[in-house]
């Protein structure tokens, strides 16, 4: 029978079962949620217990969402967070979590902490981020709980009176307190008197956790340190005799100098400052990884795209114009005076929406080349599940990446650089002129480096770099990620990792590999294209024999300049050890060099760099440039000390082995700090001091792993049911 034919014949049986079908559809996800809900607990069952005999119920948890949303109906929520206070900032974000606004929170705390000297590194920052997910009701009502054990309580009157305050000032005096309350309460079912207790609970919490965040344990050794390290300054005139300017007189060392140098420092990693290595020698190789490429040049995709009409550029503006607005001030001849919103014409600003339309129509088409060639080089994922796969079934699944370019390169006529690399370190890749200028945009307002992303791959373990929630995912290898565009706007790319590799010792001297780098800036070609570990060694052979050369001349430069001058010392050095630059054949190997009051490095210092950079890949080259300066003005310091001890003057010289270089010093002073001005700012020293272990310690206090392990929190078991992890805030609701 024809099919139509059938439909026509069966019409009123097939209306029927239609209907029956919507029936379902409509009735079952109801139906599903009861079945979902918990089965045997009432309103007043233990949901979850906390303390030594605290218990939440359903009709908690409902309680503390009211209570939220009547606070959130309050402004509180936006109040907290708007406050340049560390603990008012993550209280706000652990009660009112804000998917949207919270990668741009996030960003401020970490401007915070850097402007304003914190202790706190952005790694820990994202763990707060990544915890503080879950459940605010709970966070609620165990912090409540912590306050009042503490006896810290807050009358609903003196939370009446802050509203008072507080209300008009957020609503820009639209609306006073007395009536904001009332409407909010009426609406989520509660009593002014029920509002207000809230919100003291809210007052409560802040001043428990100042308490124990005040810690006032700054001593008095710490604090003169810190005035000494603030106020003392080092000036001098020196010039650098480092031993890269001597290479040319070393000579070649044997086998058995190379292999001793290599045996004696092929455990440290490059850099590593230390007693055993004063120098910073070290051949052990950092984390590496490997990773396929494809690259186009954003000029050869221009030629794809047509610029922007007259019609576009001007319907844009139509439908953006609040986005072309700017403040002046109505009289303009006081800056004093008000300002008013002035919106700008479409004359003014149609250049620029061309340009922006322009750049989104090329970026728009080199992600549709690209995208294409990974559909292609990943068109077997489609039925996997690569979640559960492990790296070897998704790397038999993998495609060829120069075969998926070739065919999108041929289907839109645009060349696609392709390639694997070595396995490469993040200096080598951040040094290369196309890898190194490599970002992927994020829900953060900044982008993320290639490194900070590829480096975050699982299989360099506890060496591989932390992504923030707000950065994108972290990449699985051979699954590729992207696109990433570079900082100028010249090319875009899309990469995976193929391989990684953590710090290890090389098997013997003998190791190199070819880079395999890009070359598609036209300097490329110029980049050292091959890694020789032997001919490293050999020249830190040569650097220790150039050292002593530095230090000769030195000592020569000095005997020059007290029989004659410094001029004329310094025109004889240039003159028989001094390179002539193609480049810049005036610019001078040997010249003097100023340092005009320069502060001393604490090892404070040290630590908050290190704290601050936390998570990131490179980070050790930072901390040992930030170690090896400190050293430098130290040692400057301290032989101003020493020369001032024993009544003696400058020129000197002082020899410096991290450097590998001696400074032949013309001047040297350091500026000296009284008993009576630290008297002055001893008080103000104690509180700034205060204030910033204060602000670091709240991090810790709100940090949601933190909370629930004060509050010991763990979901109720039901009978013949395997115990829920008691860190997981959200198992207790399928108890």
């Amino acid at each position: 029978m024809h099919l139509v034919k059938w439909f026509r014949k069966n019409m009123t049986k097939l209306m029927a079962i239609f209907v029956i079908l919507i029936m379902i559809a409509f009735i079952m996800p109801t139906v599903l949620q009861q079945l979902s809900k918990p089965r045997n607990i009432g309103l007043e069952n233990a949901m979850w217990l906390y303390g030594k005999d605290k218990k939440i119920t359903v009709n908690d948890m409902r309680q503390a969402t009211t209570e939220l949303a009547v606070l959130r109906g309050l402004y509180v929520n936006r109040f907290l967070i708007s406050q340049p206070d560390l603990k008012l900032m993550l209280l706000g974000q652990l009660l009112f979590p804000e998917t949207v606004p919270a990668a741009a929170l996030s960003d401020e705390l970490k401007k915070m902490t850097v402007q304003d000297h914190y202790y706190i590194s952005p790694s820990r920052i994202d763990d707060f981020f990544a915890q503080s997910h879950g459940r605010p009701e709970l966070y609620w009502i165990g912090l409540k709980y912590e306050a009042s054990q503490a006896g810290c309580a807050v009358s609903s009157a003196q939370a009446g009176e802050i509203l008072n305050r507080l209300i008009p000032q957020m609503t820009n005096n639209q609306i006073d307190a007395a009536t904001a309350v009332k409407r909010i309460c009426s609406a989520n079912g509660m009593t002014d008197e029920q509002g207000l207790t809230a919100f003291a609970d809210v007052l409560s919490i802040v001043i428990y956790s100042r308490i124990v965040s005040d810690s006032e344990n700054v001593t008095e050794s710490q604090m003169e340190n810190m005035f000494a390290r603030a106020k003392v300054k080092v000036s001098a005139e020196f010039v650098p005799f480092k031993a890269e300017d001597f290479l040319n007189k070393a000579s070649e060392p044997d086998d058995a100098q190379i292999m001793a140098q290599f045996e004696k420092y092929k455990n440290y990693l490059p850099g590593t400052i230390s007693e055993d290595n004063p120098y910073g020698f070290g051949y052990k190789l950092m984390p590496r990884i490997s990773l396929d490429y494809m690259i186009i040049k954003l000029e050869d995709v221009k030629k794809l795209v047509t610029k922007p009409t007259e019609e576009e550029v001007e319907d844009f503006y139509q439908h953006n114009l609040e986005r072309f607005t700017e403040q002046e001030p109505v009289d303009v001849n006081d800056p004093n005076s008000k300002t008013a919103a002035r919106q700008k014409s479409y004359a003014e600003v149609a250049e620029a929406i061309r340009d922006g339309l322009y750049a989104r129509k090329v970026n728009s088409q080199g992600t549709k080349i690209l995208n294409k060639a990974v559909e292609q080089a990943e068109s077997k994922f489609e039925s996997l599940d690569l979640e559960k796969m492990g790296v070897e079934g998704i790397k038999s699944k993998a495609g060829d990446y120069t075969a998926a370019a070739e065919a999108s390169s041929k289907e839109f006529n645009v060349k696609i650089y392709t390639g694997r690399t070595a396995l490469l370190s993040t200096e080598e890749i951040q040094s290369n002129k196309d890898f190194g200028t490599l970002m992927m945009a994020g829900q953060s307002r900044m982008p993320v480096r290639l490194t900070r992303l590829a480096f975050s791959v699982k299989q360099l373990g506890s060496e591989a770099s932390k992504l923030s929630p707000f950065d994108p995912p972290m990449p699985k290898m051979y699954v590729s990620f992207g696109p990433l565009s570079d900082t100028t706007g010249n090319i875009m790319a899309m990469v995976r990792v193929v391989d990684a590799a953590g710090s290890a010792v090389p098997a013997d001297i003998g190791f190199s590999y070819q880079r395999n780098l890009p070359e598609i800036s036209e300097d490329a070609k110029a980049e050292n294209k091959v890694f020789i570990l032997k001919d490293n060694v050999i020249k830190d052979c040569k650097r220790l024999q150039g050292l002593k050369f530095a230090e000769d001349a030195a000592k020569n430069f000095l005997e020059t300049v007290k029989k004659q001058s410094w001029d004329d010392a310094l025109a004889k050095i240039n003159g028989s050890s001094g390179k002539k630059g193609k480049a810049e054949p005036e610019k001078k190997t040997f010249a003097i060099q100023t340092w005009n009051e320069v502060g001393r490095v604490s090892q404070m210092d040290i630590e908050a760099i290190k704290m601050r950079i936390a998570g990131s890949t490179s980070t050790e080259n930072v901390v040992n440039q930030a170690i090896i300066y400190g050293k430098l003005i130290n040692a400057f310091y301290s032989k101003s000390e020493d020369m001032q001890a024993k009544n003696e003057k400058p020129p000197t010289i002082i020899e410096f082995e991290p450097t590998l270089s001696c400074y032949a010093v013309k001047s040297l002073s350091c500026s000296s700090v009284s008993i009576d001005e630290y008297q002055k700012v001893r008080q103000q020293l104690a509180f700034q001091q205060d204030y910033i272990d204060s602000q670091s310690m709240a991090i810790e206090h709100f940090m949601p792993e933190n909370i629930l392990k004060r509050l010991n929190l763990k979901p109720v078991k039901e009978p013949n049911k395997p115990g829920a992890d008691s860190n997981d805030i959200n198992a207790g609701e399928n108890s």
